[in-house]
């Protein structure tokens, strides 16, 4: 791990990014399926890229299906951070999105056909507006690459979920922040989770500070 953590100001602030970024990712989810969406409080963690598949099959079991968009936040040029977006729900949960997408019940024989596209249709907004506005909120470039879909089990998603440009696979720190969420009335509970390079934390530290001289002082 890296020895320069955040400290309790810089944490409460980026939970604060966080927390306004998924709030207009939340605004847009409630749009797309005609529902209220209630947000729990963010919860920040340090983690490995090897224990993060752990982490998903601790918070939904064996059986998951999610959407992940890998993306980088660039400040200048050899001055970037890689990072994770994932929109996740319990496998057993994903024909009651597919329905609350599509605006009414997906017959189960079309459910396995559609939910793939669905998924990552709805990954290509919901993420990209994550990742963009938390790139808006830090004054960076952003590149993402197009979403991907997984369904099963959570302990076949460490290559799936690692970040781009890995150069210690499995040792990596990470800086995860989650916040989950209730679709109301539509019997879907999820999480959206988004993690960074934590070696990217000097640079990370640096632009969590110039937000609170701006916006939190």
């Amino acid at each position: 791990m890296s020895p320069l953590l955040l400290d309790e100001v810089e944490e409460d602030a980026f939970k604060e990014l966080f927390n306004i970024s998924f709030g207009m990712t939340a605004a847009t989810l409630s749009e797309m399926v005609d529902a209220e969406i209630e947000l729990s409080v963010p919860c920040f963690s340090m983690l490995t890229e090897t224990s993060v598949s752990d982490y998903i099959r601790q918070l939904y079991g064996m059986a998951v299906g999610l959407v992940g968009m890998r993306y980088r936040l660039v400040f200048s040029e050899g001055h970037s951070i890689p990072g994770m977006a994932v929109l996740l729900v319990r496998a057993a949960d994903l024909g009651h999105f597919l329905d609350a997408l599509h605006g009414g019940p997906v017959p189960e024989s079309m459910a396995r056909l559609v939910e793939e596209e669905s998924m990552q249709l709805t990954g290509e907004i919901l993420l990209y507006t994550c990742a963009s506005s938390l790139s808006l909120l830090f004054a960076s470039e952003i590149a993402g690459e197009k979403p991907v879909f997984f369904r099963g089990d959570p302990e076949a998603l460490p290559a799936y979920l690692a970040l781009a440009d890995a150069t210690d696979a499995g040792d990596r720190p990470l800086l995860m922040l989650r916040v989950d969420f209730a679709l109301t009335g539509k019997s879907v509970t999820g999480s959206l989770l988004t993690w960074m390079d934590g070696n990217g934390l000097p640079l990370l530290k640096t632009e969590i500070d110039h937000f609170i001289s701006m916006h939190m002082a």
